[in-house]
């Protein structure tokens, strides 16, 4: 045991030693890393955000039932009872038509359209939170609604929490393809570096194996190179990502003022950084691993 973490201290240690050697190349080779992982990971956390905004969004849709236009107060508290016991219904808010057209002519836009009007065209009305916000539960509810004495109409906006979905859904397919795509070039990439440090040391190779190196002691070296590598661009490309959701925010949280809310992209969480980093280290590793299985097998 002792020997064998000697060995990998040395390719470890070895490994190290030409990276200061070669501070510059090392450096642009972690560069070209970074930035192509960081299209991904970025991708993924303004994914992540407007998922959790889309779910807060969701949270807050409501049905709205219509009562007809004749009806009286102990209707309207029947109603009101009947809708408040549905253990399918979270919460109930009761409108009437008078608060209703106060509201609109709050908005300047609305007020000379209103002093047009007769009399009060809008309706009664109760609006629902549905304690389940699938289509299917939601198509349910609106079902057993309508069937209650004394309701007009019960009108739900899912159609663009539908499209939402499907966007986003979109995205997340187009991302994995990306990730994908990325991750297939990351390999090629530090493998052909990889190739390139061993055609450069060959001699020094050969050397070795003249005093009795084995294969995998030769191949050891090359694999921390590429999780080193992978590891550099992983840190790399964390900052990058960091920066560009912080130059974006700039314009997210203006936007997001604008509509009264105070939404921004936040960078996930250390897990996600760690993550990234393992999964960079892994790319490196199959990298040299594959790029080196063709030249030294395994002995």
């Amino acid at each position: 045991m002792k020997t064998w973490l000697t060995y990998h201290v040395q390719a470890l240690r070895l490994v190290l030693s030409r990276f200061q050697k070669n501070k510059l190349s090392t450096f642009l080779i972690c560069l070209s890393i970074g930035v192509t992982l960081a299209l991904p990971s970025t991708a993924y956390i303004i994914l992540d955000n407007l998922d959790g905004l889309v779910s807060n969004v969701k949270s807050e849709s409501k049905l709205s039932v219509f009562l007809s236009e004749n009806h009286n107060d102990t209707l309207v508290a029947t109603i009101q009872a009947a809708l408040k016991q549905n253990p399918a219904i979270q919460h109930v808010l009761f409108v009437s038509k008078e608060d209703a057209l106060a509201q609109l002519a709050v908005i300047d836009a609305n007020k000379a359209l209103l002093d047009t009007l007769p009399n009060n065209p809008l309706p009664d009305a109760f609006f629902v939170e549905p304690k389940l916000l699938d289509v299917i539960s939601i198509e349910s509810l609106k079902n057993e609604l309508s069937k209650i004495n004394g309701v007009e109409a019960v009108l739900v906006d899912g159609a663009w929490i539908k499209r939402l979905n499907y966007l986003l859904q979109l995205g997340q397919k187009v991302l994995v393809l990306l990730a994908s795509l990325l991750g297939f070039a990351l390999i090629v990439v530090i493998g052909n570096t990889i190739r390139m440090q061993v055609l450069t040391q060959q001699a020094e190779i050969e050397l070795s194996k003249l005093i009795g190196a084995t294969n995998s002691f030769i191949r050891r070296p090359f694999l921390y190179l590429g999780a080193l590598y992978g590891l550099g661009g992983g840190i790399l490309a964390a900052l990058i990502s960091w920066m560009i959701i912080l130059v974006l925010n700039q314009t997210v949280t203006e936007m997001a003022a604008s509509y009264q809310t105070d939404f921004k992209l936040i960078f996930s969480s250390n897990y996600a950084a760690l993550t990234l980093l393992i999964i960079a280290c892994l790319i490196g590793l199959i990298s040299a691993y594959f790029s080196l299985s063709p030249i030294y097998k395994k002995s």
